[in-house]
């Protein structure tokens, strides 16, 4: 084997890694919270050293960021070259990595558009929702930055999204200005709202993201 070959598969073999223990840190956040998630407890349940959980990531805040970005991105899509393209070009790095970006950007009708960004939504609320469940609100202050960080990235994501229905068809409504149509989105799109529509009340995904994009569409569309 040559030494390319050699060290592309250690690369590959070292990503697969990386992504089981993210898969076995976010199952454990979702089912028991942050406190009770240990770093042996993410090395057991990925089937790993537990040296190897602290040298691929040091510390548990730093998985829990990285879990975070790769339930958004889907974990067995995650690499962490994303992360470093979403802080240096956020909308290329979406136009790039989310097919469903992609077909919401270039459909001209601003409902159907709606729509197409939910069908790609969809499954980022089913991977997001619950683990945002267990760590909002718990007020650890090691957690802080980073849960305010990706709120930071939800927002900038947003503001592409609401720039964009803006040229569709006839745009947004005519008295809505930028910044108030972007805090109607960011609000309705909360993975609170998700929760509260499908844990709280029994909804089930479809149902909610559909009544989330009418109601969307109700109250930005011109």
């Amino acid at each position: 084997m040559s030494g390319t070959a050699a060290s592309g598969t250690r690369k590959e073999k070292a990503l697969a890694t990386r992504r089981r223990i993210l898969a076995a840190a976010y199952d454990l956040l979702c089912e028991q919270g942050y406190a009770a998630t240990t770093m042996v407890a993410i090395a057991e349940r990925a089937g790993v050293a537990e040296q190897t959980v602290y040298f691929t990531f040091r510390s548990k805040p730093a998985i829990v960021t990285e879990v975070i970005h790769a339930s958004v991105a889907g974990f067995e899509r995650w690499t962490p070259t994303l992360d470093a393209d979403v802080r240096q070009d956020h909308l290329g790095a979406l136009r790039r990595a989310a097919p469903w970006f992609q077909a919401f950007e270039a459909e001209a009708d601003p409902r159907r558009a709606i729509d197409l960004y939910f069908e790609g939504a969809i499954e980022i609320f089913q991977r997001i929702s619950p683990l945002l469940a267990a760590l909002n609100g718990l007020g650890i202050p090691e957690l802080s930055a980073t849960l305010a960080s990706s709120e930071a990235r939800r927002a900038e994501a947003v503001g592409f999204v609401v720039a964009a229905l803006r040229k569709k068809g006839r745009g947004l409504r005519r008295d809505l200005k930028p910044a108030r149509a972007r805090d109607i989105f960011l609000t309705l799109t909360s993975t609170a709202v998700y929760n509260e529509l499908t844990m709280g009340r029994g909804w089930s995904p479809r149902q909610a993201v559909q009544w989330l994009a009418d109601l969307l569409a109700d109250q930005l569309l011109a």
